[in-house]
């Protein structure tokens, strides 16, 4: 049940990948094939590697066929549900010609990432210390990651959103809670580097650093629009949306991988 739910919140993040993958052709005109093209590619890597370590995860604590079966639903379900939305609510031709070809790519990745887990050989005991090593790892990175965006956000954004003059702008809320996410961060930090100990990565560290990192990214674009005064908050609301969203990218798989591992005395 734990994977199948964890597929599902994986698959969820599914459109804004392939947003995020088209968005360098945006807007530049004759490229709608080439802004497709990039999603799709975008989607499908995201999808392969969810499912692959997904897959991992549950081939190594003994998962059956059925368990498998149902994490690959469940990760393409909500983008068969966007799909059929999309369908439903659009024109016939209007969307369907990117939508589509989303859709495909979305199967292809996960059946590839599907695939590459069953076939990828892993001893047992070689996968255990590879898990508690990218642990380490992954909590360290994580540690160093939340404190160079708490830093950002004390120092860079705040200050500049307590000055923006835009008409859209609300200077005293906005400073106020960016300084409160940067003191989220800082806990953050301290609880990942607490958490070095056990080398044990909670999924809720992950799922927490892909919630930031897309609301700073709706908060990039946003400030975005607040006009030149305000680019220098953008590009490092941008730079604190990355790198929370690659906190949360690797402490969700690495949590996932290492489900079940136990953790050596002394770390």
């Amino acid at each position: 049940m734990g994977m199948t739910v964890l597929s599902a919140i994986l698959g969820l993040f599914s459109p804004i990948v392939f947003i995020l993958g088209a968005a360098p052709f945006e807007g530049r005109g004759g490229n709608s094939l080439k802004e497709v093209l990039a999603g799709c590619v975008a989607l499908a890597l995201y999808l392969a590697l969810c499912q692959f370590l997904v897959a991992r995860s549950a081939g190594s604590a003994g998962g059956t066929r059925a368990v498998w079966s149902s994490s690959f639903a469940a990760m393409i379900a909500p983008l068969a549900v966007a799909f059929l939305a999309i369908a439903v609510m659009e024109k016939p031709g209007v969307d369907l010609e990117q939508d589509v070809p989303m859709l495909l790519a979305g199967c292809s990745g996960c059946l590839a990432g599907a695939l590459a887990a069953r076939w990828v050989p892993g001893p047992a005991s070689a996968h255990g210390v590879t898990v508690l090593a990218a642990c380490r790892i992954a909590l360290r990175v994580n540690v160093g990651l939340s404190i160079v965006v708490a830093a950002l956000l004390f120092f860079v954004i705040a200050p500049i959103a307590a000055i923006d003059t835009s008409p859209e702008a609300t200077p005293g809320p906005a400073a106020h809670g960016f300084m409160v996410i940067a003191a989220f961060h800082l806990l953050l930090a301290g609880f990942s580097f607490w958490k070095t100990r056990s080398a044990v990565v909670p999924v809720a560290s992950g799922v927490f650093g892909l919630v930031f990192g897309l609301f700073l990214l709706f908060m990039a674009s946003v400030f975005a629009h607040h006009g030149p005064s305000a680019q220098s908050a953008v590009i490092a609301l941008y730079a604190c949306a990355a790198g929370d969203l690659l906190a949360g990218c690797s402490a969700t798989a690495v949590a996932t991988v290492g489900r079940g591992e136990p953790a050596p005395v002394g770390l």
